[in-house]
């Protein structure tokens, strides 16, 4: 393969990969055309790119929101434009197929291509708005992206392992996970109904191999079992759970988890004692937490760290990952915190 098709077939991954997973349009990094002002975005490239993108078959069959893609074309056409190209036909086809649609879904998709060895592609049902009845976890937030990349750079932590994820939203770090470090058991939590309706669509949606899955009715309890099936060598378990109630699971669950997972979910300061003291109970001699928190108000985040200090735990920091897809329109950084007993 010579250089120039190594350099087109970068192009074309480099560009899908950030529209599928919606990353914000002010963020869309076209640092590959713009440093090669002297390449040609030739008609063969563009029709690449677009049949890559808004005219795949994935998008077909799960669309991401109809704005997106308006604004993805049309900055990608100002580019061409910019480069000094024409610009191919069907780019205009699709531009004025695009504009003539409502921007009206309340709920979309997006896809996140992850990289470990072999390409695994997660795809999620989500909001289209941030804050959605009443909750923030009908779509994937940038501490999730920063926490999935994370595990896929740390396999052993997770690989064999049983991990238990606290405040999981519609799934997209377990579902990291579980496509690239085969952990023995998963277990999704959360106790939003509506998230947890989503979360259960978005697991059948991309494990579900065959229809032999098993559904419980454990209703007459505290702490229900949505939905439990078997994807390769892992278990998956996504449970009702409020985080008051986690010493209630911890006394009926078996066995204990090897690694307690959460992101994103350290912005509400009247929330840090349920948590704190969930984790006390999740947390042995032999097992830790990782949590992964974007950082939009330091104070916040100290204050979670001394209700950690206040109940016997500890913490320490890891190094972030190397790279990760930016899906939000936000700069904040996003810690790494390793949450573990005092000895």
């Amino acid at each position: 393969m010579d250089s120039d098709t190594r350099r087109d077939i970068s192009i074309v991954k480099y560009l899908t990969k950030q529209f599928l997973c919606c990353t914000a349009i002010v963020k869309m990094n076209f640092m590959l055309l713009d440093g090669n002002k002297d390449y040609p975005l030739d008609l063969d490239i563009q029709k690449q790119i677009l049949d890559s993108t808004i005219n795949s078959d994935l998008i077909k069959r799960y669309p991401i929101k109809t704005s997106y893609q308006k604004a993805f074309l049309k900055l990608f056409m100002a580019k061409i434009e910019e480069s000094g190209n024409a610009i191919h036909d069907d780019l205009y086809t699709t531009y004025c197929r695009l504009i003539s649609l409502q921007d009206e879904e309340s709920v979309h998709y997006r896809h996140f291509l992850i990289e470990n060895g072999t390409l695994n592609c997660i795809t999620l049902k989500e909001s289209t708005n941030l804050i959605s009845k009443g909750t923030t976890g009908l779509c994937s937030w940038q501490g999730a992206a920063v926490l999935s990349d994370w595990c896929s750079e740390n396999i052993r932590h997770f690989h064999g392992k049983n991990v238990f994820e606290l405040g999981c939203g519609v799934g997209l770090t377990g579902m990291s996970v579980i496509s690239v470090c085969s952990p023995n058991q998963y277990i999704f939590s959360d106790c939003h109904p509506t998230v947890l309706d989503m979360l259960c669509e978005n697991v059948k949606l991309n494990f579900l191999l065959n229809k032999q899955h098993k559904l419980s009715n454990m209703c007459d309890t505290s702490l229900r079992l949505k939905l439990q099936l078997k994807y390769k060598q892992t278990d998956i378990q996504i449970i009702d759970l409020k985080w008051q109630d986690i010493d209630k699971y911890i006394m009926e669950s078996s066995p204990q988890p090897d690694i307690i997972i959460a992101a994103d979910i350290l912005y509400e300061s009247d929330s840090f004692d349920s948590l704190t003291l969930g984790l006390k109970h999740l947390l042995t001699s032999s097992n830790y937490a990782v949590f992964a928190a974007t950082v939009r108000n330091e104070n916040t985040i100290s204050q979670f760290l001394e209700h950690l200090g206040n109940h016997n735990l500890a913490f320490e920091e890891y190094t972030s990952p190397k790279w990760t897809t930016s899906i939000q329109s936000i700069n904040s950084p996003v810690r790494i915190l390793k949450i573990f007993r005092k000895i």
